[in-house]
């Protein structure tokens, strides 16, 4: 049974926007009816639940808010005992309509936000939906002592903007999602705006690192195996690793019911089946996708053989679309391993961010109540990380003098 587990759910393909790279926006339509009401209870919720008790169900679309069902399915969701995310472009949201999903989520909401470019014309280009939207949304969710954090897609598009839309965030400690642009739905010949290895050495890579506050499903990802190892399983943390989640502790579900390790993966030929004509918890560990995946080191190329091949494991969605193979390794990674020996040279810096980003989910609502540790055992273990965290640093010193002092 997994620690923590995320399923992605995109409850509807309606949307009354018109965003030009919409995922689930296809060019034809299924004619297949989306799951109703009741299914979505009985196939997905109450299947999540026997996954992972204390797992949580990510309410996306097209947008969730259009669903006559969203607050009843909010309340049976709490009801249940799982956690829940709502991926909304906030143009819905009224003072009073998010007291009522307040309510019926039993407190226990989070809202996940799109934000492409901190630049407004940028912004515009990328999807429907201005900053001054988000920023009333968050006015409004501050209000209420609802958390949020805020989703980020990055492409071509909004690569010279990235770094200043990532300090706007980190500066204002709102926690991100880094989401790659994949060609999937509306965006699926859209080709010239996927970014590439260069742009990921040269500029996403470094902007992503220095903001500890984006350390979820990041990819790729340098921090110590072992340093993640004592943050995660003394600590307490709910989270096995902070690489690529899909098929591990996150999966995707469609609007019809089929099932993807990743929700960029729905909609291709990565498909572990359909929650209509088999249980998700019997799905979830047999389907032999998602079991391979849960595997150690499944990922094919230098991913199998690089040192973080299991805490990173490359991106599978960039590797499905770059080779058709989502075992294929990453094509954005730069990094160029010998063997399982070999260490980046950003080691360092992303474990040290590692630990920033535990201690902020551990100290933090809603994260501390999502992943964080509780009671006495938590806190000695934050004392025994920030112990390491201290003499790691204290040592890199002391070699660094040394290496001085031999250079003279």
């Amino acid at each position: 049974m997994p620690h923590f587990f995320l399923c992605y759910f995109e409850s509807t393909r309606e949307c009354h926007q018109n965003c030009p790279y919409c995922m689930t926006r296809l060019k034809e339509q299924p004619h297949r009816i989306e799951l109703g009401t009741e299914e979505v209870k009985i196939r997905v919720l109450d299947e999540v639940k026997k996954i992972c008790p204390t797992g949580a169900v990510a309410f996306s679309g097209g947008e969730f808010l259009l669903r006559k069902d969203a607050l009843e399915l909010l309340e049976y969701n709490a009801k249940i005992g799982l956690y829940s995310f709502i991926n909304t472009c906030g143009t819905l949201l009224t003072p009073e309509l998010l007291k009522d999903i307040n309510k019926a989520a039993g407190g226990r909401i989070t809202f996940g936000l799109s934000l492409d470019s901190i630049e407004p014309q940028t912004q515009d280009e990328c999807r429907d939906g201005d900053n001054a939207l988000l920023k009333s949304v968050m006015k409004m969710c501050d209000s209420e002592g609802i958390g949020y954090f805020v989703l980020v897609t990055i492409s071509k598009k909004n690569l010279g903007t990235l770094k200043k839309t990532v300090e706007f965030l980190e500066e204002n400690r709102i926690p991100m999602v880094r989401s790659p642009f994949v060609l999937r739905g509306a965006a699926s010949e859209a080709k010239n705006l996927q970014f590439s290895k260069s742009d990921m050495e040269s500029s996403i890579h470094q902007v992503l690192r220095e903001n500890p506050l984006c350390y979820v499903s990041h990819t790729p990802f340098f921090a110590s195996p072992e340093a993640l190892k004592i943050g995660t399983e003394k600590l307490g943390v709910s989270l096995n690793n902070l690489g690529c989640q899909a098929g591990r502790t996150f999966i995707g579900i469609s609007a019809e019911g089929d099932v993807a390790p990743c929700v960029h993966l729905l909609d291709t030929t990565v498909n572990c089946g359909n929650v209509r004509h088999q249980r998700l918890s019997e799905l979830y560990w047999s389907n032999s996708v998602l079991v391979t995946l849960r595997g150690d080191n499944p990922v094919k190329g230098k991913c199998s053989k690089c040192r973080y091949g299991n805490s990173c494991r490359g991106c599978r969605a960039l590797a499905y679309y770059a080779t058709g193979d989502y075992l294929s390794e990453d094509p954005t990674c730069f990094f160029n391993p010998l063997d399982r020996n070999t260490r980046s040279e950003f080691e360092e810096i992303q474990t040290q961010g590692t630990y920033q980003f535990i201690e902020f989910i551990t100290s933090n609502d809603p994260w501390k109540r999502i992943f964080g540790p509780s009671g006495f055992s938590g806190r000695v273990a934050m004392l025994i990380l920030n112990s390491v965290m201290r003499l790691r640093r204290a040592w890199h010193k002391k070699m660094n003098f040394i290496g001085q002092r031999s250079d003279r």
